[in-house]
């Protein structure tokens, strides 16, 4: 009635429908403009003045590192007056330098490919092989990762049965080894997924994601803004934000695009936790070489990807600037075997970050076994343990296998062991065939590689180039039995200096669609024989052998 105060319980209601409306009308407006941080932030990555500055700081960094070996050859120069007063004593420290060199650790081949500026710039060859050897790794970097490993050994290597009880005991050698040296146990029950392309795995990946109720671990070589990464940094915001753990760990190299520190700390505003590996420094040193290549994404402890593709654009052909295809692959591990990549992710983490998780609640899970025949072993390489596990489990496979080898990998840059172990193959009778891409991605690593398959096409090896474009997947797979994908390539890089991952499959259902997929691939490959390769341009053919002698150095 007229003059009569509204009630509390009106007032309230009212309120509340008010405020309901404001808050329906905020998240419809949410809905219409998705993410408009992201939008802004990749506008910002987009524009040509910053896009100069962050590519532009990686250029400086190796104009600093050009400059730094400019003063120091001009130091040597300087020296030059007093060569005959050093000749003498010169002889004698490169006599020195050479038997140290020949009597140290490492391959034959890196060593020689050392001899090339000691030959021609003694003093200076020397001061160099010192200044990047001085101190392979930090020594603080060292220490932990001895110590990490002690401590985390018998927590990760829990294997789901003895060396003795091997399922299929003609792989308990393979089996023991990487259990022994890479703390990677084998696992039954498995079931592992397939994709053919980045762009089939990109939607599974993202399902994966949404569904995520505990933690999240993202460790990729390349970050990049752009569809692939805004999807999933988009996802991990919203999971953040409800209180679930998310992990993001890229190399800094790798991902210098995104400018790695500033994007660093980008992530932890948005409540993400994130590391940068090992930033660039404008300094010579050889850690810089260790770069994290790895491809891993872990959900929950239930899910685990990893292959060939990184979080960025191309990777799932959506690079409106790139006009080849872009072939890469990616397989999807549900069970027990999910462990070993938390166990990977964690034990990194740990040690770039300096801290100590609790293993436990991220590998003590109750995982789901799958009515599936076949071993499952995921494994790591890294830089700092010297046991070459990466080139090991290749050779193995190329040793044991009776029919054939398929390969797929994007660069051929081989080593002595490697090489002999493909020609040692082909020699037995089994046929050996590897794709490579026809795209040039790095024109000196295309030039050198060209020459080492030359060597292969020689000695009976069979090699096609991928004609629609660039082939990046990285796949070993033999006599219908055994199949490798991950991240490791046929290069010195991948083999000795990064830090790789893996799946090792015996006798799983998944490796049949694996090598379909091979012979799929390979009806698009044309063949690169001895008349082939005579009919590349001279240039490229002189660049190859040339760079060849310096292979190990690439």
């Amino acid at each position: 009635m007229p003059g009569m105060r509204p009630s509390a319980e009106f007032l309230s209601g009212t309120c509340r429908k008010l405020l309901d409306h404001r808050m329906s009308a905020k998240l419809k407006k949410q809905k219409t403009q998705k993410a408009p941080h992201l939008k802004k932030m990749r506008k910002l990555l987009n524009n040509p003045v910053v896009k100069s500055f962050i590519y532009g700081r990686v250029v400086l960094i190796f104009l600093l590192l050009l400059i730094q070996l400019f003063l120091f050859l001009a130091f040597f120069i300087w020296l030059e007056p007093y060569t005959k007063y050093l000749f003498g004593s010169g002889l004698v420290i490169s006599f020195v330098f050479v038997v140290y060199l020949f009597n140290s650790q490492g391959k034959n081949e890196y060593k020689m490919a050392w001899m090339l500026p000691v030959m021609f710039f003694p003093l200076f060859g020397i001061g160099l092989y010192v200044l990047m050897h001085i101190e392979d790794l930090p020594y603080k970097l060292k220490k932990q990762t001895k110590q990490l490993k002690k401590e985390t050994e018998h927590i990760i290597n829990l294997p789901d049965f003895s060396d003795t009880a091997v399922p299929y005991p003609e792989i308990r050698d393979i089996v023991s080894y990487l259990k022994d040296e890479a703390l990677s146990p084998p696992y039954a029950g498995t079931n592992v997924r397939y994709f053919p392309t980045g762009e089939t795995a990109f939607p599974a990946m993202l399902e994966c994601l949404k569904k995520a109720e505990k933690f999240i671990f993202i460790e990729y070589f390349i970050i990049n803004t752009g569809c692939m990464w805004d999807e999933i940094l988009n996802i991990l915001i919203q999971k953040a934000a409800k209180g679930i753990e998310v992990r993001v760990m890229y190399d800094a190299f790798g991902s210098a695009a995104i400018s790695p520190i500033s994007y660093e700390k980008y992530l932890k505003s948005l409540g993400i936790q994130a590391k940068a590996f090992i930033p660039l420094v404008p300094v010579v040193a050889a850690y810089l070489n260790n770069r994290d290549h790895r491809k891993i994404c872990v959900v929950d402890g239930k899910d685990a990807f990893t292959g060939g593709i990184n979080l960025s654009d191309e990777y799932i052909n959506k690079m409106h600037k790139i006009t080849y295809y872009w072939k890469d692959t990616v397989i999807q591990v549900k069970g027990k075997a999910v462990r070993s990549f938390s166990g990977m992710f964690l034990q990194l983490w740990d040690l770039v970050n300096n801290v100590s998780d609790n293993l436990d609640e991220y590998l003590e899970l109750p995982y789901e076994s799958f009515a599936v025949p076949g071993i499952v072993i995921p494994y790591g390489d890294n830089a700092y343990n010297k046991k070459d596990i990466a080139e090991n489990v290749y050779c193995y496979i190329l040793s044991q296998a009776k029919k054939y080898v398929h390969i797929t990998s994007p660069y051929m840059i081989l080593d002595n062991e490697m090489l002999n172990a493909l020609i040692f193959a082909v020699k037995r009778g089994v046929e050996v065939s590897i794709l490579v891409p026809k795209h040039i991605d790095h024109y000196i690593t295309h030039c050198t590689g060209r020459t080492f398959i030359k060597t292969l096409t020689d000695k009976g090896v069979h090699v096609y180039e991928y004609t629609p474009g660039f082939i990046h997947s990285k796949m070993f797979i033999s006599d219908d039995t055994t199949a490798v994908v991950g991240s490791i390539n046929l290069d010195y890089r991948s083999l000795y200096n990064q830090f790789e991952d893996a799946v090792f499959m015996y006798k799983c259902p998944v490796i049949a669609e694996i090598e379909a997929d091979f012979e799929k691939t390979k009806a698009r490959c044309s063949e690169i024989t001895g008349e082939v390769y005579k009919k590349s341009p001279v240039v490229k053919r002189v660049i190859g052998r040339v760079f060849r002698l310096c292979a190990p150095l690439l």
